[in-house]
């Protein structure tokens, strides 16, 4: 695996960027393998990582009919939430995020991990009643969710529209 530094991208930048070395391998396939992934998003590629990080599993064959990466985790970022309404998955995903947040150390390469908050909107009662219900069962099992007002919200996002014009109001938030 290709090691990177500061240096190296000091120097690449000088030099146009053309003395980069692939970062994978684009082999033949293999008549069989221990284990097959289909897709080659987030969920996959940390499937095959970790088969071969914990258990030495590394005859392990990534099909992806796009790019690698580029699926969801690709196009619109990963996120790694806590609204969930059961305990076990909470504990799944708050494990989760600690396996990335090692992961770009580890691997020598730039997760672009972030960790910040994310406001979800309701723009209609129903919708406030099911955010309700599902923050008041995540803060059951410790998550840290809370329920915002339209001011609220307006705080944590400059600029948004909270009036009642816009086609879709916001009545409120989690």
């Amino acid at each position: 695996m290709n090691r990177f530094s500061g240096y190296d991208l000091a120097k690449q930048a000088l030099n146009g960027h053309t003395g980069w070395g692939a970062s994978w391998r684009d082999p033949e396939p293999k008549a069989n393998y221990e284990v097959v992934i289909v897709g080659g998003g987030g969920h996959g590629l940390a499937t095959a990582y970790y088969l071969a990080k914990n258990h030495g599993i590394t005859n392990v064959a990534v099909l992806e009919r796009g790019y690698i990466g580029g699926g969801n985790t690709g196009r619109n970022t990963t996120i790694v939430r806590s609204d969930y309404m059961t305990e076990e998955a909470n504990r799944f995903f708050a494990f989760s995020l600690k396996l990335w947040e090692g992961l770009s150390a580890e691997l020598n390469f730039n997760q672009m991990l972030s960790q910040r908050g994310v406001v979800k909107l309701s723009h209609t009662q129903d919708e406030l009643r099911s955010m309700r219900r599902r923050v008041n069962s995540a803060r059951l099992i410790g998550s840290d969710l809370e329920m915002l007002t339209p001011n609220q919200i307006e705080q944590y996002i400059p600029g948004i529209d909270i009036s009642s014009r816009p086609m879709f109001p916001i009545v409120g938030g989690m």
